[in-house]
């Protein structure tokens, strides 16, 4: 906005500052308007003021923004400096309310896009640019450079322009980082598959220069800084893997590997040698599975074709052998079971015997000898359960049922064709339990006279201070009732071969109604 005076028609336009990219401080340059003196107006001098305050603001935007920006040194333009000393007399064209406001959208344009060329040759100069795009980067530089030029000859629509393809050509060099990255990064891994250290080295080290602290970059010079010892134990297995020494030559990959697991060199020679071991133990294990079969050791023969099966679970071969030797395992093992089931019946351990013959049968259901055994141990271990049952509870034997389910027991254990310890010991220590069950034992009782004493199963016995009574061996319960006092119970056992029992039964305890009335 410029400041006119009304008095005179013609106004000088404030020249657009001069701007260089390569750091030269911007110059604005003034042609000095002269004015003649209006008569009769000297003393209004408030309008001159205003208008300075104004042209100070102007002069502030188009010469104090370009300071901001660093800019290349230039040689100063001779046809600028011509235009700048153009003859006092010689007024420039007047310029036009509409052609101001255009070019001063220009500049502000140009500074815009300034800073934005600035900011990303700012990005890429931290990321040391010079390094890795030396040539793109000052051809986007000298765009910038010629169109200070254009800039300094007031085409300011052409020098936005060229600006324009300067900040594109500075924002392609920026998106092509990515690219470039990648593009270092499998330099970098071939030549550390290739074992050439100083190329890995540089691709590595282009990758950190470009992005700082980049994890694959850090892990690759990381295993750049790994390579003469990995390399080394990887030249060892070669050579190894060269004389047929297969199991060296894996000794020495996996070291390698140990070093530096991403070697590609040691990881597929790893693969080839550990397959031709494993051809190498296969056939071993299987002929040393045969020759253990032609020698009847057959669980050796058994481990030998499990080896084999576990190297190459595909083959059919080891299934055969291992059939074979399984089958020569189970006919030890019937063997071994027949005798211990044997001596099991001989030891009157008829529940293991009866286990062992159930496991044979499970191995071969066509064993008449197994079969036999199982039946007999069956029906002995029945019996002998049920004697044990009985002789562990004699006092339950004066029961009716449970006395006619004993004696039957009794007469079955006489009828088996066996003089075996365990078996006369039963039968006799059931009889002699039987005929004690049916003899009373007298059992005395002592109350108090007002207590009246029943026996469950017995009956009625009444009141009295003492009292005696035959009981045949067993469990029994007596119970005590007497008006306004707490009932009593006294739990007692007969057994026999004991002394006389006593039972002391009476009411003594009064109820809470009866202590109160």
């Amino acid at each position: 906005m410029q400041h006119r005076n009304n008095a005179k028609e013609d106004s000088t336009p404030i020249e657009p500052a001069e701007f260089s990219f390569g750091g030269e401080e911007a110059r604005v340059t003034k042609n000095s308007s002269h004015q003649k003196d209006i008569p009769g107006k000297e003393s209004s001098y408030w309008p001159f003021v205003l208008g300075a305050v104004m042209l100070s603001g102007l002069v502030g935007v188009f010469w104090g923004l370009p300071q901001v920006v660093q800019t290349p040194k230039l040689q100063p333009d001779k046809t600028a400096v011509a235009k700048t000393t153009t003859a006092p007399d010689e007024s420039p064209a007047q310029a036009s309310p509409y052609s101001d406001a255009e070019i001063m959208q220009q500049r502000r344009d140009v500074q815009k896009i300034l800073q934005d060329i600035l900011a990303v040759k700012e990005e890429l100069k931290e990321r040391q640019v010079e390094l890795w795009a030396f040539e793109e980067f000052y051809e986007a530089e000298d765009l910038a450079l010629k169109a200070d030029s254009i800039y300094r000859k007031r085409q300011f629509k052409q020098a936005l322009e060229k600006y324009q393809e300067s900040l594109q050509a500075l924002e392609t060099l920026r998106d092509s980082i990515p690219e470039r990255i990648e593009a270092h990064l499998a330099e970098g891994n071939r030549a550390l598959n290739a074992g050439e250290r100083d190329s890995a080295m540089t691709a590595f080290e282009l990758v950190l220069t470009i992005s700082k602290d980049h994890p694959r970059g850090l892990k690759g010079r990381e295993r750049t800084d790994k390579l003469p010892i990995a390399w080394w134990r990887l030249i060892q297995a070669k050579e190894a893997y060269s004389d047929s020494d297969l199991d060296q030559a894996k000794s020495s990959l996996k070291k390698s590997l140990a070093i530096d697991p991403e070697t590609a060199q040691a990881q597929a020679l790893l693969a080839k040698v550990e397959i031709e071991i494993t051809d190498r133990d296969y056939q071993k294990a299987m002929s040393a599975g045969y020759a253990a079969i032609a020698d009847k050791n057959y669980s050796s023969a058994k481990q030998f074709f499990n080896q084999a099966q576990a190297l190459k679970p595909s083959a059919k071969a080891p299934a055969i052998g291992l059939k074979q030797a399984k089958n020569g395992v189970e006919r030890e093992k019937i063997n071994k079971l027949l005798n211990v089931a044997r001596s099991q019946e001989q030891k009157e351990d008829w529940h293991e015997a009866l286990s062992s013959y159930t496991a044979l049968l499970k191995k071969d259901s066509s064993l008449v000898t197994a079969v036999t055994g199982k039946a007999r141990s069956s029906a002995r271990a029945k019996l002998d359960d049920q004697l044990q049952e009985l002789l562990k509870d004699p006092l339950t034997l004066s029961e009716g049922k449970r006395n006619h389910f004993a004696r039957k027991v009794l007469a079955d254990a006489r009828k088996v064709n066996a003089q075996t310890p365990r078996l006369v010991q039963q039968i006799e220590d059931l009889e002699n339990a039987l005929t004690q069950a049916l003899i009373p034992l007298p059992v005395r009782f002592k109350s108090d006279r007002s207590t009246s004493v029943t026996i469950y199963h017995v009956g009625r016995l009444g009141n009295f201070d003492q009292r005696e009574i035959a009981l045949k061996p067993g469990r029994y319960t007596a119970v005590g009732t007497r008006d306004g006092y707490r009932d009593v119970r006294r739990e007692f056992i007969v057994k026999p071969g004991k002394p006389v029992t006593e039972v002391v039964i009476q009411c003594a305890e009064k109820v809470n109604g009866a202590n109160n009335s």
